[in-house]
């Protein structure tokens, strides 16, 4: 489980989990190609979430997220 307390910081948090995963930015975009966008836009929509320039919409977070293997999940927040 991965959880992400600042928002802005999901692209880059995607990243980071991208890159454990063994995924290449272009070798993962390429893997999207196959069922949404073509290679080029993927690879720029990965290059603006890792560098924080862009977040993904829900919809490109859900096909890139089960290419990694996760679901996306909505967790109560951690009561003091």
């Amino acid at each position: 489980m991965i959880r992400i307390h600042d928002p802005a910081k999901l692209g880059q948090t995607l990243g980071t989990v991208r890159i454990t995963q063994g995924w290449g930015r272009r070798e993962l975009a390429r893997h999207l190609a196959e069922t949404k966008g073509t290679e080029a836009t993927n690879n720029l929509n990965l290059w603006s979430w890792d560098t924080g320039r862009r977040q993904p919409t829900l919809d490109s977070l859900g096909a890139y997220l089960a290419a990694l293997g996760y679901d996306l999940a909505l967790i109560p927040k951690d009561t003091p």
